[in-house]
């Protein structure tokens, strides 16, 4: 059982555990107060260190990357007392390991001293290039990650040992190894100019398994056209909008129907439905994707889709669980919760109910809906996490503080970094430095009116052929405007909202100074999109696509956790929303219909989700203890519409 990234199991030393040898042994106080932290960081009961695992693997996959504003509020780099923490809480784990005997959480002296020789011969050669050293400055540095996971020798270092450290890893740390493991390629190929270290690395190249969270890649355009056909229709019944049933009728004309076997059918498949998408454009991708999702798990993915003709055929129940089988292992891997899995099987019903019309299909899926409902985190229940952060914000007032201020504190920090590195001459320092402006842009945006991560990314500055710019200033550095249509919105409602003030400078300076610089350093070229990048944006219509030129989806993440680390707080841009949302029925509580506005949705949608009978009882709390603290704090939540 899974209880928001901590395990519950039967048996096993936990936290509690280690915190009564700590304890008794008589080990370091701080170390004992970050194991204290552990509970609050994953945001439960300071009682409940039982149910966190001691185990090394859950310690760097669950707790090493979790927030840590909570229990560091008053700390003005987060993100180095985070990395102080859990250096820590590391080290008091394999002490703990070592008194029990645990061969396997045991660091080999003579193993660690093999990555020891290897740096050190590596730093003998670093230093400036342009005097002449072989090696830039921090050369060695990926190797350290090697040193505290590998238990083989560098030189015996092989795929299985590659494969067990990755298997363990964060996505962060699995970005080290990777880097280690170019490191090593490199350094073997130049072996003539640097012996002493090639003597000491392993003999074959080592390449970087795939993230064990990552799915493999299925273009439509790759699938048989015969499926594809087919795929287009039970979709096209599925929407079934207006444009939607009169494809199925032409369709079904051209088949030989007669018109009143048409009529009838059209009735019933309009009077099914009680509703349909707003945003047809984005429902097809869904509809697509939760395909190819099963598609994956296919005896013959990728060998040329054999006798695959119709999408009738993916309804079995076999095929259903082998996919929902390997969604809970990706997910589980990377240690949180997703809604992908309840996306996919609500799309699913909704081609098999409205565009098969096949009740056994239906049945098929709520099958999946019973075996695996444990692992269903809808919508819904994902906006706990945003209950959860709400209520650190009431506890912890210098907590609210750093959400209010976000942009303003990263921007500071941004605009110190840039000066410096260009005062050094350093590149590599200078693109990082505006990476972090960019993600003080970002905060920027989601604080003046919280955006869906597809609209947040797909921002654009100027005009290319068909496709205007979203961004425009009414008062050039005091008052940005952004728009977007209902066809680019995922619940087709015209979205727009205005930045202003010290975040509409911030945007400026991006916008006039920052981001050119960046994209010169990077050499994009053009790019009509606020944060440029190579990809492309996703759920583009067919009819107008978007030109290429913003960040991929993982570089969003990237660039947004750039960002957050700095902060501690323990968001995505999408809770963002969620807690916006929390934090405005504080100011008004039952006020539903003016978060709708604010977020773009339905006031139904905002009632299901926030709507809680306790709701306003609770939210008069956090006002209450926010206020007291922080009595200008709401003046930024007022403003995320401006009067005309």
């Amino acid at each position: 059982m899974k209880m928001d990234g901590v395990e519950a199991f039967e048996t096993g030393a936990t936290l509690a555990d280690v915190r009564a040898w700590a304890i008794a042994v008589g080990e370091p106080r701080d170390a004992v107060y970050e194991l204290e932290k552990v509970a609050p960081r994953l945001g439960h009961l300071d009682e409940e260190l039982d149910l966190v695992p001691a185990d090394l693997a859950h310690f760097e996959s669950v707790v090493a990357p979790a927030p840590y504003g909570a229990v560091a509020p008053r700390a003005r780099n987060v993100e180095a007392a985070r990395r102080r923490g859990n250096s820590r809480l590391r080290a008091l784990l394999k002490r703990y390991h070592d008194a029990q005997g645990d061969a396997a959480a045991r660091h080999d002296d003579g193993v660690r001293a093999t990555y020891d020789e290897a740096i050190a011969r590596i730093v003998a050669r670093e230093g400036f290039t342009e005097r002449g050293a072989a090696l830039p400055t921090g050369t060695h540095r990926p190797f350290f990650v090697l040193r505290a996971r590998c238990r083989v020798p560098l030189a015996a270092l092989d795929h299985a040992e590659v494969d067990r450290i990755t298997a363990e890893a964060t996505p962060e740390a699995r970005k080290r190894i990777r880097n280690a493991l170019k490191l090593i390629a490199r350094l073997r190929a130049g072996h003539k100019s640097w012996p002493e270290i090639a003597e000491l690395l392993p003999c074959s190249a080592l390449v970087m398994p795939a993230a064990p969270d990552r799915a493999r890649r299925i273009l439509w355009t790759d699938l048989p056209a015969a499926f594809r056909e087919d795929a287009e229709r039970v979709v096209s019944r599925a929407l079934g909008g207006r444009d939607d049933l009169a494809a199925v009728a032409r369709a079904e004309l051209a088949a030989g129907r007669t018109a009143a076997e048409i009529d009838a059918m059209i009735a019933d498949m309009a009077r099914q439905r009680s509703r349909t998408p707003q945003n047809r454009e984005a429902a097809r991708a869904g509809y697509r994707q939760a395909l190819t999702w099963l598609l994956r798990e296919r005896p013959d993915a990728g060998a040329g889709w054999p006798g695959l003709t119709q999408v009738r055929q993916l309804f079995d129940a076999e095929l259903l669980q082998a996919a929902c089988e390997a969604q809970i292992a990706r997910t589980a891997q990377a240690a949180r919760r997703s809604s992908t899995l309840w996306s996919r099987l609500t799309n699913l019903t909704t081609l098999a109910r409205y565009g098969l019309a096949d009740a056994e299909a239906v049945s098929a899926v709520s099958l999946m809906r019973t075996l695996y409902h444990a692992h269903l985190a809808t919508p819904k229940a994902l906006t706990d996490e945003a209950d959860r952060f709400c209520t650190k914000l009431r506890d912890t007032p210098h907590l609210a503080a750093a959400f209010v201020n976000a942009p303003a504190r990263l921007a500071e920090d941004a605009e110190a970094a840039i000066a410096a590195a260009r005062a050094a001459g350093d590149r590599a320092a200078e693109d990082q430095a505006l990476r972090l402006h960019a993600a003080a842009v970002l905060f920027a945006v989601q604080l003046s009116r919280p955006l869906r991560m597809g609209n947040l990314f797909g921002i654009r500055v100027r005009d290319t052929g068909d496709h205007a710019r979203n961004l425009s200033w009414r008062t050039e550095g005091r008052h940005a405007e952004i728009r977007f249509a209902a066809g680019e919105v995922k619940n087709g409602v015209a979205v727009r909202m205005h930045v202003l003030g010290a975040d509409a400078a911030l945007l400026w300076r991006w916008v006039t100074e920052h981001r050119p610089r960046l994209v010169e350093l990077r050499g994009l070229g053009a790019s009509l999109y606020l944060l440029p990048g190579t990809a492309r944006p996703r759920f583009a219509g067919p009819d107008r696509p978007m030109p290429p030129g913003c960040l991929s989806p993982a570089s969003q993440l990237e660039l947004w956790a750039q960002g957050e680390r700095r902060l501690g707080l323990g968001l995505t841009p999408h809770q963002c929303r969620h807690a916006v949302a929390t934090l405005m029925l504080a100011l008004e509580p039952g006020n539903f219909a003016r978060v709708a506005a604010v977020l773009g949705d339905t006031e139904d949608t905002v009632r299901r989700h926030y709507g809680k009978d306790s709701g306003e009882a609770a939210a008069a709390a956090v006002r209450a203890a926010l206020q007291a603290r922080h009595p200008d704090i709401w003046k930024k939540l007022k403003r995320t519409q401006c009067p005309e």
